[in-house]
Formats: C-alpha cells, sequence, structure tokens
C-alpha cells in the first residue's frame, strides 16, 4: 500500500497519535487529515478525497453515526471504520447495519491495521465486481446495437421445459409486443409464414435427432400482416448425457437483402437478353455481309477477285459464327472454343467440298472456353491456316488428311494445324510473307500475344501458341 489518504474524525490528539503510530508499523504509507467538527468534516471528503475514514463515535459537537450518513451520501464508496473507546457490541451491531465497514475498539488499537486492510481488499473487489459489471453492461448494450444494426436477433429454447428466451431484436424483427409472446416453442412457430412452417419444425426436429448445427431461410408473417424473410442459424447445447437441452440461435432480417439481391437478378437477367440480341443481331448483319459478298461474286468472272470475295466471305463466316456461339452461350462472356472450330472446320470443308472429295479432316480437340477478344483472332487464324491447306497442299485432287488440334502445354493454349501435303513452296519467306493470308495470320498473331512455329516435312504444320487475352474495358472515365 502506498499514499493511502485518511480522513480521522477525532478530537483526542493523543487518540490520533496512536493510530497513526499502529498504521505506519504496519509499513503503510499514508497521508492523513484530522478534523473535529462537521463542516471540516464535510470539507475534508470534498478537498481531501480520502481513500478511507477512521471516526470516533462520539464528539463534543459531532457524532460518528452522523458522519457515517454523510459519508455514504457524499463517498459511499469509501470505507469507514469506526475507532472508538466507548462503543459496545449493540452499538457495534448497529453502525454495521447502517453500512459502517468495521468497528475497532481504542483499547484493542494494534486491530486497526488488519480493518484497514480487510477494507480496502474489500474495496478492491467492489471495484473489480463493479468494473465487471460495467463491461458486461457495455457488451450487453454493445451486442444490442449490434443486433438492431444488423437486424439479428437472438434466441434460447429449453427443449425439457419448453421455455424460450428472445432478445429485443428478435420481437422487433417478428413484429409482436415481448408482453403478449407467451416463450414457448408453439408461439414461435405461430410467427412462421404457414407455408414454411412445416420445413422450419422438421429442421427443428432433425436438429434435436442429430445434435448438429443447422442453417435455412423462411419467412416470418407478422401480426400487421407483412411477410419478412429471415435466415436462421441454430446449434445445440447439449446436456452432460448428450442428450440435447437447449438450441440457441439466431435470426437475421435478410428482406432488403433479397429484394436488392431479386432486382439485381432481373437486372442481369435483362441486360443477358440485351446482350444476346445484340450478338444476334450482329451475327445476322455479318451473314448479310457474307451473302452479299456470294451473290456478288456470281457477276465476278475474274477468277482472282472471285476468289478474294469467296474468301472474304469465309472470314466474315468464322466472324459471325464466334458471335451465334455467343449468343448461344450461358455466360455470354466466352465460348465453348473447341466446338466453335469442329463447327468452323466443317463449315470451311462444306464450303469446299466440290473440289475437296478426297480430304479427311482429323479433329483432336480439349474443350477449352475463351473471351470473345481471343475467340475472334483464333477463329480468322483457323481460317486462314485451314483454307491455305485446302487451297495449296493437295493439288490435282490427291488424297490426304487434315489435323486440327487444341490442346494445353504448360498453362498455355496450342492450335495445331497440320496437313501431309506437298508442303510450302521454297520460294516462300515464312517471316516475311507476300501473301495475303500469311500475312493476316502473323498479324492476328500479334494480336494475341501468340507465338507461332512452322514444321515442315511431310506436308506442313503451323503451330499457333498463346494465352487468353484478358479483357479490356471499353468505357474509361464514362466516356
Amino acid at each position: 500500500m502506498s499514499n493511502l489518504k485518511l480522513l480521522i474524525l477525532e478530537d483526542v490528539p493523543f487518540d490520533v497519535e496512536l493510530i497513526e503510530r499502529e498504521i505506519k508499523r504496519a509499513g503503510i504509507d499514508f497521508d492523513s487529515r484530522v478534523v473535529e467538527v462537521e463542516e471540516d468534516y464535510i470539507n475534508g471528503i470534498i478537498e481531501f478525497k480520502p481513500d478511507l475514514i477512521l471516526a470516533d463515535q462520539s464528539l463534543p459537537s459531532f457524532d460518528g453515526f452522523t458522519a457515517l450518513e454523510i459519508a455514504k451520501e457524499r463517498c459511499p464508496g469509501v470505507p469507514f471504520i469506526f475507532v472508538s473507546g466507548k462503543i459496545g457490541e449493540e452499538v457495534a451491531v448497529d453502525a454495521l447495519k447502517m453500512g459502517a465497514t468495521d468497528y475497532v475498539l481504542k483499547g484493542n488499537l494494534p486491530k486497526v491495521v488488519p480493518a484497514i486492510q480487510r477494507a480496502l481488499e474489500e474495496v478492491e473487489e467492489q471495484n473489480k465486481l463493479k468494473k465487471a459489471e460495467e463491461e458486461l453492461h457495455k457488451r450487453h448494450w454493445q451486442l444490442k446495437e449490434a443486433q438492431k444494426l444488423g437486424h439479428i436477433g437472438s434466441w434460447e429454447w429449453n427443449a425439457g421445459s419448453d421455455i424460450m428466451n428472445c432478445s429485443d431484436e428478435l420481437y422487433n424483427i417478428f413484429g409482436i409486443d415481448k408482453s403478449n409472446f407467451e416463450g414457448k416453442l408453439k408461439s414461435f412457430l405461430d410467427c412462421v409464414h404457414p407455408d414454411d412452417r412445416q420445413a422450419v419444425e422438421e429442421n427443428i426436429q432433425k436438429v434435436l435427432n442429430e445434435g448438429k448445427p443447422f442453417a435455412y431461410e423462411y419467412r416470418i408473417l407478422r401480426p400487421d400482416g407483412s411477410t419478412r424473410i429471415v435466415s436462421s442459424r441454430s446449434e445445440v447445447i447439449p446436456e452432460k448425457n448428450g442428450q440435447p437441452l437447449r438450441i440457441i440461435g439466431i435470426e437475421q432480417d435478410i428482406s432488403e437483402r433479397k429484394a436488392s439481391e431479386n432486382k439485381i437478378k432481373a437486372s442481369l437477367k435483362e441486360k443477358e437478353l440485351l446482350l444476346q440480341e445484340i450478338h444476334h443481331r450482329v451475327k445476322n448483319n455479318l451473314q448479310v455481309i457474307s451473302s452479299l459478298l456470294r451473290l456478288q461474286s456470281r457477276h465476278i468472272n475474274d477468277p482472282e477477285a472471285l476468289e478474294i470475295f469467296k474468301e472474304s466471305q469465309k472470314r466474315v463466316s468464322s466472324i459471325a459464327l464466334v458471335h451465334e456461339k455467343l449468343y448461344q452461350s450461358k455466360d455470354m462472356a466466352s465460348i465453348n472454343f473447341a466446338d466453335y472450330i469442329e463447327t468452323l472446320a466443317r463449315d470451311i470443308f462444306n464450303f469446299s467440298m466440290n473440289s475437296m472429295q478426297n480430304i479427311k479432316l482429323n479433329l483432336d480437340l480439349e474443350e477449352y472456353y475463351l473471351n470473345i477478344e481471343t475467340a475472334i483472332p483464333c477463329g480468322l487464324i483457323i481460317n486462314e491456316l485451314l483454307t491455305n491447306s485446302l487451297k495449296h497442299a493437295f493439288p490435282s485432287g490427291n488424297n490426304g488428311e487434315i489435323y486440327l488440334g487444341l490442346h494445353g502445354d504448360n498453362g498455355k493454349i496450342v492450335i495445331t494445324v497440320k496437313d501431309d501435303g506437298v508442303g510450302l513452296p521454297s520460294q516462300i519467306d515464312i517471316k516475311k510473307p507476300d501473301t495475303f493470308g500469311l500475312q493476316l495470320v502473323y498479324f492476328l498473331k500479334k494480336q494475341i500475344k501468340g507465338d507461332i512455329i512452322l514444321e515442315e516435312g511431310e506436308g506442313t504444320s503451323f503451330k499457333i501458341i498463346f494465352e487468353e487475352l484478358e479483357y479490356n474495358g471499353r468505357i474509361e472515365n464514362g466516356q
């Protein structure tokens, strides 16, 4: 103990000296103020702010009982110990009943120190208890406010006694008056929407049987006729013998969240339909362009010009096919590229069927999903390489095979277009091709940030190695 502040109510200086001597002998550091009259006593409480009061019971113009009443009013937490030479047993008992902490006879002053120590220990325990109560109250308030903010109500149900205790927020969510709630499970179930009641009862019974936590959503019907949606989470607190005794749970009002989710879903569905319509119209417009090219080609007599029109028609068709696949895709963000390649390759073969009766198509495709940024240039590359093989690899109607592969390799995607034809002419510089088709292939290769590998031997093999491009937003800063 250090710097203990003692207010001593005593009119005999010698008695004060004896009391202080006992306290010093115990090694207690203290400051003291001695008073005799009521006015000084009150001022001492106000100004000195004592940690403990020692008071004689009888003084010439003042008395200890009055001093005790004043102390209870002005400093209720400060211990008050009577130190008197005249106090009897009955008076001492009355003093304790009035609120005194202890009493010591002046004839037995060595007991003053133990009395002080007990009093201070009691104060410390009371302070701890008060602090704990304040902390508990604070946490209770925080929990209550958190439940309000989160629209979360809590409850506890005793399965044996069928008593249910609920938080204030639960009554608020259910829209019921606490005084009208019977505190039974049936009262709780009566608030559940009739269409959901059986499912809630089955969930509760399942929890009682299995003793496992559970979570589900259901509707409640409030007294004013309004319906709310709540998310429930509960778990069982078992008895020592393992049998379920209590279920504790929370109910969160998620009506606004559900309404927002439904709005978002409706909005997304609307945008999805709009995007489908856009892809559908783009596909139709590209098909119109392809048809116009086909019709125009019927009036062209120059073989080279006619070939340019046909190749342009196939390129437009390959782009239109991407939009068609996106239109049919579930997520509207990517297409099954293996399915796209198969359709594209067969369309190109069908387009060239009259002159390519003896060419076999060998498809070896792994399933990959690509976005439109990657799919369109890759589709055009396949169109050019496949068309090039069909045109040049098998002169004079030779038999042959074209291999078209789609595989993964170390995290990258590899497209292989390979034929067993006559190979590329020796005068072609593959790094600086002079044909528009190969120039387009190399341009598109750069667009997808890929690599191209040419393997010559028995025929020609092109490998395009790339990664899917990241989507780049087209609208920035609201522009």
